[in-house]
């Protein structure tokens, strides 16, 4: 019992006064496409819900990754000519979590890309899932 409660600590942690050891991250998907996109978004715990984009909308969400890197936002995909759901692990923290805590992806017809600060591009860019 004593190893468990060791082991879980309190939630949260904190590492100096005011910071926790897990920063909050954001992540944000913009619609790259010149139609209307369909994003579904979720967790094992957690549904981000439905949203429908325009060209160049944009929605996001923020949430404490947790302290063993194992969380993971998965989202599916669809547009007009889409031919079907795309899917693709949106915030995969052991992908991630030492390359953002915000996170901004674009949506286009072949993936996502993931947003370069230093060069101000979507330049990173990733396929879908395999359904």
């Amino acid at each position: 019992m004593v190893m468990a409660i060791l082991i879980m600590g309190p939630s949260p942690t904190t590492a100096e006064e005011g910071q926790t050891l897990t920063d909050k991250t954001t992540v944000q998907i913009t619609n790259g496409l010149k139609v209307q996109l369909t994003a579904h978004c979720k967790s094992k715990d957690d549904d981000i819900g439905e949203k429908s984009l325009a060209f160049d909308d944009s929605f996001g969400w923020t949430f404490y990754p947790n302290y063993i890197p194992n969380t993971l936002f998965f989202c599916s995909f669809e547009w007009d000519g889409s031919g079907g759901k795309k899917y693709f692990d949106i915030y995969d923290e052991k992908r991630d979590e030492q390359r953002c805590t915000d996170c901004k992806w674009a949506i286009f017809h072949n993936g996502p890309c993931f947003y370069d600060e230093k060069a101000k591009l979507y330049d990173d860019c990733y396929p879908f899932n395999d359904s």
